[in-house]
């Protein structure tokens, strides 16, 4: 068949984050809600998620810092911890979080958690890379654990049913194509960009522009 009729429209989303950013974990979840949206407006679309996970403190060592001193010495006064904690807990419960921010005790490095994100996904589903990062997000921001920890990392993988030949995680990351702007960063089509905890609303618009402005590819290569 050819024609119109026989196109398909396609998006490509690059996603890049780091689980340590609690502004990604609200961008996350509006992705997430976009893309469901999406496919209810154009259920034929076809869309490729690539995850592009990259610490954004890769001095941070191994084993972690102390959180509370962290952010206090990156913010400058007790007073502007809280500003910001209240801000981005403002920004989350709109997308159903709460995080409990004076309960996290260890700031980790996260290579290995993106690591293990840019290699889960030749071998996870969507949904399944979406609760994957659920999970790493959780166990962070809620759960109070070390995801800088090899072992907290595969008890994460293995729930969530990442096949264990991929550990150790062996994705390189991509500082190439890091955005200048910061995380998180959403690319569609490489046309439409965003950067932030912007709304799902504002991602679907993007994402439709971009399926709009991009030629459709033809079926069975007719």
């Amino acid at each position: 068949m050819t024609g119109d009729s026989a196109a398909a429209p396609r998006l490509h989303i690059a996603f890049h984050l780091d689980v340590v950013c609690p502004w990604c974990w609200i961008g996350t979840r509006n992705l997430r809600i976009a893309i469901q949206d999406l496919h209810k407006l154009l259920p034929t679309v076809a869309i490729r998620l690539a995850w592009h996970a990259e610490p954004l403190l890769p001095q941070i060592p191994d084993q972690g810092v102390d959180f509370q001193a962290f952010y206090l010495a990156r913010l400058g006064s007790a007073e502007a911890v809280a500003d910001r904690r209240a801000q981005v807990n403002a920004v989350a419960r709109t997308v159903g979080l709460q995080i409990d921010f004076d309960a996290i005790t260890t700031f980790p490095n996260s290579r290995e958690a993106c690591e293990l994100i840019n290699s889960a996904q030749a071998r996870l589903t969507t949904d399944q890379m979406f609760e994957l990062v659920e999970s790493l997000y959780a166990a962070f921001f809620v759960q109070n654990l070390n995801i800088g920890r090899p072992d907290v990392l595969h008890q994460l993988a293995q729930a969530a049913g990442v096949p264990t030949d991929l550990a150790p995680w062996s994705a390189p990351l991509h500082p190439a194509h890091a955005p200048a702007n910061g995380v998180p960063h959403f690319v569609f089509n490489s046309q439409q960009a965003l950067t932030g905890a912007v709304p799902a609303t504002d991602l679907l618009q993007a994402m439709a522009r971009a399926v709009a402005a991009t030629p459709r590819r033809v079926a069975n290569g007719s």
